[in-house]
């Protein structure tokens, strides 16, 4: 039988040309790597090595079958390379943790992938940081989270998968209105209440920036981590709020009318990203097939 070690030894020897530089890169002696390769040529039957002139010693290189021996070598040798990596890949994803960071809107997105990974991974714990972007952001950079949904676009510290995209709605309490607009403005908005996503979050940011933009400031009467209290105090008639279709196409329509905005149109792109030159843990990778898996549907 072919020993492994015998084949990392003929390719070792093949790439240096010298036994001396074979034996220091392997920690064996001269001797040690000649009587190896002299074994390997007795278990094929064949010269590895041309002879030397006049055949009183041979030189380090390869015959022509020799040459073909090496190629199967580098071709057995990576083949066991991948085995080793997947059994340890399956050892780790016996263990260990997946660090997750979730937008304070985006977790409900996750909770199918959530359940399938499970069902791949039982013996694999969550952890969750629920956060906005910014802060979900410097956690990744930090080594804090493994991944975490981030708004689009994304810096190009990162590689990601795109989760969604939803238009940004006008929510107002149905009884306001007589009759339903195709769409809402900005602008249109002026002398309304606003009740957004708590400041500091990306959300936050366009909302106002997009005031802004069209001339006034939003008279921003609450901020909150909450949608299911933006929809409540919406309900109360405190004021307006800005929430992603995702949401609004569940509300009551006989409670709430909820309108696209527009001019500027804003819309809700989450992404599950990750540091773009972070070697990925088995955990993550498995996460992330899921991922893909949930949200190509």
């Amino acid at each position: 039988m072919i020993d492994i070690k015998a084949l990392q030894c003929w390719v070792t020897l093949v790439q240096n040309r010298s036994f001396s530089a074979t034996a220091e890169k392997l920690a064996l002696s001269q001797p040690s790597v000649s009587k190896i390769i002299h074994a390997l040529e007795n278990d094929l039957n064949v010269a590895l090595l041309q002879k030397g002139e006049n055949g009183r010693k041979r030189q380090v290189l390869p015959t022509e079958i020799g040459k073909r021996v090496y190629e199967h070598s580098l071709q057995i040798l990576n083949q066991m390379s991948l085995l080793k990596q997947e059994v340890e890949d399956y050892r780790e994803l016996k263990l260990g943790t997946l660090r997750i960071g979730m937008s304070l809107l985006g977790s409900r997105l996750l909770t199918p992938a959530f359940f399938n990974f499970h069902q791949q991974c039982p013996d694999i714990e969550l952890a969750f940081i629920e956060a906005g972007t910014r802060d979900i952001e410097a956690a990744l950079l930090d080594n804090r989270l493994d991944v975490g949904q981030l708004l689009l676009p994304v810096s190009d510290k990162f590689d990601y998968i795109p989760l969604c995209d939803y238009p940004i709605m006008v929510l107002f309490p149905r009884k306001r209105l007589a009759k339903i607009p195709a769409s809402m403005s900005l602008r249109s908005l002026r002398d309304e209440s606003f009740i957004l996503f708590s400041r500091g979050f990306v959300l936050f940011e366009r909302v106002v920036n997009g005031c802004r933009d069209q001339g006034f400031e939003p008279n921003v009467v609450c901020c909150t981590s909450q949608w299911e209290l933006l929809r409540d105090m919406v309900a109360k008639e405190m004021g307006i709020a800005l929430l992603p279709s995702y949401y609004t196409d569940e509300f009551d329509d006989k409670i709430f009318a909820a309108v696209p905005l527009t001019d500027p149109a804003i819309n809700w792109s989450l992404s599950m990203a990750w540091p773009r030159h972070k070697k990925l843990t088995p955990a993550v990778k498995a996460w992330l097939k899921v991922i893909r898996e949930e949200f190509s549907k």
